[in-house]
């Protein structure tokens, strides 16, 4: 415990999950944490969102916390300066993985749904919407986030074809997790220059193969010139371990996958006990001595 406290001392940003993390399990940003990072970018340290959702699947309240000005959208593959909307950095699917992704996908069809994100924009397919809508076991907290941020596309297929120059990721919703191993495996071996990983047991999310919360992380790091070990992270999912891992400091709230608990350094509450704010306050307090 000493040595984290010594490693806390020299925090000069966070970066944070939003999903079950940063928010409750209700997708609410609680005033707690507002105020958090409000009080640790008044010390200096720069908090960073680092979010496996596009930047237009944000929440507008977050975006308009003063103090927090990056953003690491859709697992790595973008960083977005999220005052002025510049994207700052921007990775897309080659061509050519996009038609094996879909041509894999294609084995699937009555299982299995695709999403597609261009330039940060989401776009589903219309029978995904129309099934999740009309499930009694979906929560009317997901419900109301995917009413509010997904494109509804007739033809999902022919949006990409269209689009496929210019895809910042796809994801695979699959309601049979049972064939969670056997897509992903099969993505390993038959799809080109690609990295994937999962968020919740359902979606399998695929982009450009130097994507990914932790390359994302170095990036940012790079760009405002702080040190890998001088960064907090914060995560719950799969999609997170490899930024919890590298990180100075990586902490999991006590809600994560397996994954995510074994990348860190430090287990925390749950997400729905404001968790993350209460540490950010505890590392605000050492940083300033």
């Amino acid at each position: 415990m000493d040595n984290i406290k010594e490693k806390i001392k020299n925090i000069k940003m966070l970066a944070f999950d939003l999903d079950d993390t940063a928010l409750d399990s209700q997708g609410r940003l609680a005033p707690e944490t507002r105020d958090a990072f409000i009080m640790a970018a008044d010390a200096g340290i720069e908090p960073v969102i680092a979010s496996g959702r596009s930047f237009y699947s944000l929440p507008e309240e977050l975006l308009d916390i003063p103090g927090v000005n990056y953003a690491i959208c859709s697992n790595g593959a973008n960083l977005f300066n999220v005052k002025t909307g510049e994207c700052m950095k921007a990775f897309f699917l080659s061509p050519e993985s996009v038609d094996q992704i879909v041509k894999l996908a294609d084995d699937y069809i009555d299982v299995l749904y695709l999403d597609a994100f261009t330039r940060g924009v989401p776009h589903s397919d219309r029978r995904l919407l129309d099934t999740l809508l009309a499930n009694e076991k979906i929560s009317e907290h997901r419900k109301k986030y995917l009413r509010k941020t997904r494109h509804a596309e007739d033809n999902i297929r022919g949006f990409i074809q269209e689009h496929k120059t210019e895809l910042d990721c796809m994801n695979y919703n699959v309601f049979d997790t049972s064939l969670f191993d056997e897509l992903t495996s099969r993505l390993e071996k038959e799809v080109e220059d690609v990295y994937f990983t999962s968020s919740i047991p359902e979606l399998i999310e695929i982009s450009f193969k130097e994507s990914g919360k932790g390359p994302g992380l170095r990036r940012m790091c790079s760009y405002l010139g702080v040190e890998l070990q001088n960064v907090a992270a914060f995560g719950n999912a799969d999609n997170d371990a490899e930024m919890i891992r590298i990180a100075g400091i990586g902490y999991a709230v006590a809600n994560s996958s397996q994954v995510a608990l074994g990348a860190a350094d430090v287990v925390i509450g749950p997400c729905w006990e404001n968790s993350v704010a209460s540490t950010i306050r505890d590392i605000v307090e050492i940083v300033r001595g």
